[in-house]
C-alpha cells in the first residue's frame, strides 16, 4: 500500500540539463487518442517516435499520424502480463524494454515481436535503465537483474528486503538504487550495499549534478538535496529550478519528457522568460510541502504567486502572507479560502478562491471582479496570464478566458460532448487560446440535384402508375375466368353489363382454347403454348402480362383451377381424379392451388357452389 501512495505522489527532480535557466512547458499532441488517461512515462526513441507507458491501457506509440496500442485484449491475451505499465527503455536502437506490474518484456521494433523476460516471472518491475555499456538494469520486487545487450541474463542480485524504486548510472560507471522504505544502495563488487542516506526521507528519483560529481535526489517532503557519493553527506538545495514529477526522460533535442503520474504529459524546455519553477504544475500537497520545506514557510500554502522582484506571496487558506529576504509578513489577514494566485504585468496580484470569487489587489486595495467570479460557486483550481494579460481561470466543469480591461469572457465547458482543445501555453504571441469557433453556413443545394430529384420522382410515378395497370388488368382477367358458365342468372354483386371488360381478342380466345384442350397434360408448358401460337416465348409473356396482368404461369394454371371448380360443382369426379385431369401433379398440389385461389380447399367447395359464387384470390400460387 505503501508503494502506491508513494507512486501517486509527485517526486522531485532537478532538471540538470536545464542549470540556470527558467522551464517551460509544451504539451504532447496526440494525448486524446491513448488508451489510458494515466501515464507513467513518456519516451522518445531513436526513429522520432514517443512511447507512452500507461497504466491499465498498455504501450503506446505516436509516429505523428496515429497512436498504436500494445495491450492484452480479447484477441491477445497473452501479449502482456499485466496492461499496468510502470516503465519503459529504449536499447541498441532496435528493443523497446517494458517493465509492467507482473513481468519484463522486449518489444523488437524490426518486427514488433512482444517476448517475455522469463528470469523476471510475474514480479513487479518498477524502473528499467541501459547503461554505457548497452547492458539492461531492472529492479523486480527486492532484486536487480542485469542482462546483455541481446538479451542474455546476466546476473541476479539481491539487495535485501525492501522493495526497489529507481535505479541510476552515474559518471563513474557506478550503478545506484534507491528503495522504497527509505534508503539507498549501490553496487559494490558483485553485491549491492547500503551507502549512507542521514535523512528520514525517502529518496526516490536520482541523477547527475551537472556542475560536481555530486548526485541530485529527489525525496518525498525534503525537496531535492545535493548527495556526496564518497562522504554521504547531504546539502540541502533550494528547488527554484526544479519541477515535481514521477519520472523523465530526454528526447532527441535533449528536452525533458515528463510524465507527472496523474494524467498530464508535457515537454519542458529551456526559455528566457521568467516564469516561477511550479507554473504549469498542478498545485498539490506534495508542491506545497517542498515549497514550504525549501522557502521555510511557517505553514504549508495553498496557492502560490512569485512578483517580478523575486518575493514569494502565498495563501494559507485564512490570510495572504509574504516572504521577503527571510522574513514572513502578514498582507491580508483576513483573505480566505484563496485556492489560486498570479500576478499580471502591471503588478495586479489575482487571487481565485475555492467558492469561485475572483479578486484582485494593488497599491493596498483588495477588490471582488465581478465579472470574472461564477455566480455557481465552482472552485477555481489554477490562474494563469497570457502575453495580451488575458486571465486564464480553470475549474473542474469549465475553462474561462477573460479580459479584465474590456471585461469579456469566454468559457468553454469541460463536460460538453465532442472534441475540442484549450491551449494552455501560446506558441506564438498574441494567437487565441482555443480552436476557432466553426460558425453554422447553410448552403443552398446546386440545381441540378434538384433536376435529378424530380427526374426521379416522375420514374417512380411511372413505375406506380404501371403496377397499377397490370393489378387493373390482372383483377378484370380474373373476372372473366370467374364469369357464370354453367349458370344463365348473373350474380346480383356482378358489374353491370355494360361495365364487364371486353377480352375478344382473337389471341388470347385462342391462348385459352389450347390450355383447355392441353387440360389434361401436366407437361404441357409455357413453351409449347407460345409454340401453338405461333409467337415467341418473351412475346407471349409480354402480352399475357400487359393483357391479363398475370405470368403465363399463373394464367394456364387458373385456366386449370376454373375447369377444376366447374367439375366439383358436378359432383361426378373424385378430387384425385379431378386433379388428373386438370393436369396437376399431385393431389396436394392442387389442393394448396386451389384453397389459394377460392379460399376453401376442394373438400369444402360444395356441390351448390359455382365457381362464380367465390372470388378468386389473386396470386394462385
Amino acid at each position: 500500500m505503501k508503494r502506491h501512495i508513494i507512486t501517486i505522489l509527485l517526486n522531485l527532480l532537478v532538471l540538470t540539463s536545464m542549470k540556470g535557466q527558467h522551464c517551460v512547458r509544451f504539451e504532447l499532441p496526440n494525448q486524446e487518442q491513448l488508451s489510458s488517461e494515466r501515464v507513467l512515462q513518456v519516451l522518445q526513441d531513436a526513429e522520432g517516435f514517443l512511447w507512452y507507458a500507461t497504466e491499465g491501457g498498455g504501450v503506446c506509440r505516436d509516429d505523428g499520424r496515429q497512436m498504436v496500442v500494445f495491450r492484452s485484449d480479447a484477441e491477445h491475451p497473452d501479449l502482456l502480463g499485466s496492461n499496468d505499465v510502470a516503465c519503459l527503455a529504449e536499447a541498441a536502437g532496435r528493443y523497446i524494454l517494458i517493465g509492467t506490474f507482473h513481468g519484463a518484456y522486449v518489444l523488437d521494433k524490426q518486427d514488433y515481436a512482444i517476448r517475455r523476460l522469463m528470469e523476471v516471472d510475474d514480479k513487479r518491475v518498477d524502473d528499467i535503465i541501459v547503461t554505457a555499456n548497452g547492458h539492461w538494469w531492472m529492479t523486480a520486487n527486492k532484486k536487480v537483474y542485469e542482462y546483455a545487450d541481446d538479451g542474455r541474463l546476466l546476473k541476479r542480485y539481491p539487495t535485501g528486503d525492501k522493495y526497489l524504486a529507481r535505479l541510476h548510472e552515474d559518471r563513474q560507471g557506478r550503478i545506484w538504487a534507491s528503495q522504497w522504505d527509505g534508503g539507498l544502495i549501490k553496487l559494490d563488487g558483485e553485491k549491492f550495499v547500503p551507502a549512507p542516506w542521514p535523512l528520514d526521507a525517502a529518496p526516490t528519483a536520482i541523477d547527475d549534478d551537472s556542475l560536481t560529481n555530486a548526485l541530485l535526489i529527489g525525496t518525498i517532503g525534503k525537496g531535492v538535496v545535493r548527495y556526496q557519493p564518497e562522504s554521504g553527506t547531504i546539502e540541502l538545495t533550494e528547488p527554484k529550478d526544479s519541477i515535481c514529477m514521477s519520472r523523465v526522460t530526454l528526447d532527441l533535442q535533449g528536452r525533458c519528457l515528463v510524465a507527472d503520474g496523474q494524467g498530464n504529459c508535457f515537454v519542458l524546455s529551456g526559455s528566457g522568460e521568467q516564469r516561477s519553477w511550479f507554473e504549469g504544475v498542478i498545485f498539490t500537497r506534495n508542491i506545497a510541502d517542498s515549497v514550504r520545506t525549501a522557502r521555510n514557510l511557517s505553514t504549508r500554502p495553498t496557492a502560490i504567486a512569485v512578483s517580478e522582484a523575486g518575493d514569494l506571496w502565498f495563501s494559507t487558506g485564512k490570510d495572504i502572507r509574504l516572504m521577503r529576504q527571510g522574513e514572513e509578513t502578514v498582507v491580508l489577514s483576513d483573505t480566505k479560502d484563496v485556492s489560486a494566485m498570479t500576478f499580471t504585468e502591471d503588478g495586479t496580484l489575482w487571487l481565485a478562491t475555492i467558492f469561485g470569487t475572483v479578486m484582485t489587489y494593488k497599491d493596498g486595495q483588495l477588490a471582488i471582479d465581478e465579472y470574472a467570479s461564477n455566480e455557481y460557486g465552482d472552485a477555481v483550481t489554477h490562474l494563469e496570464v497570457d502575453s495580451r494579460g488575458r486571465l486564464l481561470l480553470v475549474s473542474d466543469r469549465y475553462v474561462r478566458l477573460y479580459d479584465p480591461v474590456r471585461h469579456t469572457l469566454r468559457q468553454q465547458s469541460r463536460e460538453a460532448a465532442g472534441v475540442y482543445s484549450i491551449e494552455l501555453e501560446e506558441t506564438t504571441s498574441g494567437n487565441r487560446w482555443s480552436q476557432p469557433q466553426a460558425d453554422p453556413v447553410v448552403e443552398r443545394m446546386p440545381q441540378w440535384v434538384w433536376w435529378i430529384l424530380a427526374a426521379l420522382f416522375l420514374m417512380l410515378s411511372a413505375l406506380i402508375g404501371y403496377i397499377w395497370f397490370l393489378r387493373g388488368q390482372r383483377k378484370r382477367f380474373l373476372a372473366v375466368m370467374t364469369k357464370e358458365v354453367t349458370v344463365q342468372e348473373q350474380p346480383a354483386d356482378s358489374p353491370p353489363a355494360d361495365e364487364q371488360p371486353d377480352f375478344s381478342d382473337e389471341w388470347l380466345q385462342s391462348a385459352i382454347a389450347q390450355v383447355e384442350a392441353h387440360l389434361s397434360e401436366e407437361t404441357y408448358s409455357v413453351e409449347q403454348l407460345s409454340s401453338d401460337l405461333c409467337m415467341s416465348r418473351m412475346t407471349f409473356y409480354r402480352k399475357i402480362q400487359s393483357a391479363t396482368g398475370q405470368k403465363p404461369t399463373e394464367f394456364m394454371r387458373t385456366i386449370r383451377l376454373r375447369r377444376a371448380a366447374e367439375l366439383l360443382h358436378e359432383g361426378r369426379l373424385t378430387i384425385s381424379e379431378i386433379s388428373v385431369d386438370t393436369g396437376f401433379s399431385s393431389v396436394s398440389y392442387f389442393s394448396r392451388c386451389f384453397r389459394t385461389m377460392y379460399g376453401v380447399p376442394p373438400t369444402q367447395f360444395g356441390k351448390a357452389t359455382t365457381a362464380d359464387d367465390r372470388l378468386p384470390s389473386e396470386n394462385p400460387n
